[in-house]
């Protein structure tokens, strides 16, 4: 399941070194996903987070990828989409051997909410 172009929208990208991508999403804060989580307050989930480097990352490098090692995770702010809408991306990465380690963040000026640090296995 994709939540590309339902749950967030790619707004720019750009590749200003090798082995990274930067750029801006906009949360879609009507998705129904939020009457869940939660009604009075919405809050990005963080495994929805996850995925949105997922997917991400698969979009610039052109491949269907699988998370097998998250190393190092921390949510160190909620994202509400209310507040939030635009929220900034950048992802580094390396390939080793049929894997790809990538560090990720998600943050919106000089909040940081997402840090990530782990490793995809390719699947095609």
């Amino acid at each position: 399941m994709s939540l590309k172009n339902d749950f967030y929208t790619v707004k720019e990208t750009a590749s200003p070194l090798e082995n990274s991508v930067k750029g801006l999403i906009e949360l879609n804060a009507a998705h129904i996903i939020y009457k869940d989580h939660f009604p009075e307050m919405p809050v990005v989930p963080g495994v929805l987070q996850i995925q949105i480097i997922k997917e991400l990352l698969e979009d610039h490098l052109n491949k269907k990828l699988q998370m097998v090692n998250g190393d190092n995770i921390k949510f160190m702010g909620m994202i509400i989409p209310t507040q939030n809408t635009l929220i900034n991306f950048e992802l580094n990465y390396t390939s080793q051997n049929a894997k790809i380690l990538c560090e990720a963040r998600l943050f919106c000026e000089t909040s940081v909410f997402t840090k990530f640090k782990g490793e995809y296995k390719i699947l095609n």
